[in-house]
């Protein structure tokens, strides 16, 4: 009995002292991950996902892990009035919790191929 007591504590430590990994990138539309990494998360702290729009249309979003000197700390529809974007972050604490962001608005995806198209029939000319 103390055996299988010591076994079921020794596997439960195992499992909260263990590593834990968080996705980390910059997502923007059409090209999707830039720079995508994943990193070790510190103890105490948290994977953090910020999801970036410009109204209601995606702009890009940022995932990374917490550090002490920048702890997750989540919020909902900060406002930049300089910019007019708002930001949404939230914060998880298991293995790659954070997501690999939003898909582009799908309005979006023909804008930038029409502005692409004009731009190269512009140089054309």
């Amino acid at each position: 009995m103390k055996g299988l007591l010591l076994l079921t504590l020794s596997a439960l430590f195992c499992w909260v002292t263990a590593d834990v990994r968080c996705h980390s990138c910059y997502k923007v539309p059409v090209l999707g991950c830039v720079d995508r990494q994943s990193c070790l998360l510190e103890p105490g702290q948290q994977c953090l996902t910020t999801n970036v729009y410009l109204g209601k249309m995606w702009v890009f979003s940022n995932l990374r892990c917490g550090t002490p000197q920048e702890p997750c700390r989540e919020e909902f529809n900060k406002t930049s009035h300089k910019l007019g974007l708002n930001y949404n972050t939230t914060c998880c604490s298991k293995d790659n919790c954070n997501s690999l962001a939003p898909r582009p608005t799908p309005a979006l995806v023909p804008l930038l191929l029409t502005s692409l198209a004009g731009l190269g029939l512009w140089l054309l000319h």
